[in-house]
């Protein structure tokens, strides 16, 4: 077991590493022998002036940071670096524009990526003398845009960007991919999106971000990928600092994802992911404040299933039509093993999920989605393996709500703190509630379409 400490270096050597103990510290080069930033930044901050978008230098202070977050995140083993087969000690090391404000807002920073990866940060800024005024000016006036919304190519996000498109907005689409099939997906909407709304196209800034195994030497790589949301998050307000007239930044999932109740006792920690809690949000939002950032980050649909997502579309006929593009699995590669091409496995929790919300919004054996497994009743079958585990957990979820319905108002505060607002959590316990009867619709729905057949 080793920790890390990655210190980013604006200049254009090899990335090296040495040890002090058991500290591996890794120096990082974070611009090309051209002066370009490296990662995939560059290449977005020319997409963002050819569009007249002008990010600030904090914007690229942000971007810088949340790079170094994910390529820790992603290349340094939980089960080799940690004590408990999940938890690493990482520190991060950055020179920043504004030391001031950053170091004001480093114990906010900690207690979020804390939060997020279940990991131990530790945060040291230091003060950044290379600037970037020649990367960042623009001498054209910017077109007008009144959204600025992440675009993952999952299902949530394809309802939100319909439902702009549909309303005529002019919008700034944010997505990050670091895999073939995450990008194809977004492609591949988006190519429908030029077909059905070819005069209000919207402006897509992608960032293809990944990293080659043992990138970091001795820290092996890692697939939870927890600090994704950072990474998103961050892109997202890098963007957002050259939009002008926007200052907000869209991240929209329905409200059951966004909270993530464990479905049962083992599923708490670790195990639980947190990447849109209003919790983790409302950090966001600290730290953009103290950082000076004229922006907050939402989620429009807190409050809101899935199902009720893709049942309030404004455009259902199009979101029938397109819904098989967009990706909702957690591991669509787990098709490899039936020797299918990646697809989603339809036994996973986001799976399960997605699968109730197109039977609440088109009816039961409407969803033109291929799964892997398409039987309910195989997967209950199979509920002491991988394959049925989540819908089983699901089951002792749904019970455990219909026996004792106030209990939600308990469970909503088990994935991390929430503000003691009692309107607020009233609207959090509903959204978890009909959220978890539109698996049991779901379930039930299929297991007598399945014995009808």
């Amino acid at each position: 077991m080793n920790r890390f400490k990655l210190i980013g270096k604006y200049d254009s050597t090899d990335l090296t590493s040495f040890f002090d103990g058991d500290l591996e510290i890794v120096n990082v080069p974070l611009i090309t022998e051209k002066g370009m930033l490296c990662y995939g930044i560059g290449n977005v901050i020319e997409k963002m002036l050819d569009n007249k978008i002008c990010p600030t230098e904090d914007g690229i202070d942000i971007m810088v940071f949340a790079t170094l977050v994910y390529l820790a995140d992603t290349r340094i083993s939980r089960s080799i670096h940690s004590q408990d087969s999940w938890t690493r000690e990482i520190e991060i090391q950055l020179p920043v524009i504004n030391l001031e404000t950053w170091n004001a807002s480093s114990e906010d920073l900690t207690r979020m990526l804390d939060f997020l990866t279940g990991d131990k940060w530790s945060i040291i800024f230091e003060q950044r003398d290379k600037d970037f005024d020649d990367l960042l000016t623009c001498n054209e006036e910017q077109e007008a845009f009144e959204v600025v919304s992440l675009f993952s190519g999952g299902m949530d996000s394809l309802i939100s960007t319909v439902n702009y498109l549909e309303d005529k907005k002019n919008v700034v689409l944010i997505s990050h991919a670091g895999d073939g099939f995450t990008k194809n997906a977004q492609t591949n909407i988006l190519k429908e999106f030029k077909e059905m709304y070819p005069e209000i196209m919207p402006l897509y800034l992608d960032l293809w971000m990944s990293f080659e195994k043992e990138f970091i030497p001795h820290g092996g790589t890692e697939n939870t990928t927890r600090s994704r949301s950072f990474l998103f998050i961050s892109f997202g307000v890098f963007a957002i600092s050259g939009v002008k007239g926007v200052n907000r930044l869209e991240v929209p999932e329905n409200g059951l994802i966004a909270l993530n109740v464990p479905l049962d006792n083992l599923r708490v920690g670790s195990h639980s992911t947190r990447t849109t809690h209003p919790f983790y949000l409302e950090m966001w939002n600290k730290v953009l404040g103290r950082l000076g950032f004229n922006t907050t980050v939402e989620n429009p649909y807190w409050d809101k299933t899935k199902g009720e997502m893709a049942d309030k579309c404004k455009n259902k006929e199009f979101l029938s039509k397109v819904i098989k593009k967009s990706i909702s699995c957690s591991s669509p590669v787990k098709a490899k093993w039936k020797k299918l091409p990646p697809q989603h496995c339809g036994y996973c929790v986001p799976c399960l999920i997605r699968r109730a919300a197109m039977q609440k919004a088109f009816g039961l054996g409407k969803d033109c989605t291929d799964y892997t497994q398409e039987s309910t009743n195989a997967i209950l079958k199979d509920h002491a393996n991988a394959v049925g585990s989540q819908l089983r957990s699901f089951q002792l979820a749904i019970n455990r709500i219909k026996k004792q319905p106030n209990i939600s108002k308990v469970l909503i505060h088990k994935p991390g703190p929430l503000k003691n607002d009692a309107g607020y959590l009233d609207r959090l316990a509903g959204v978890y509630t009909r959220g978890l009867l539109e698996v049991d619709d779901f379930i039930n729905g299929s297991l007598v379409d399945e014995v009808q057949e």
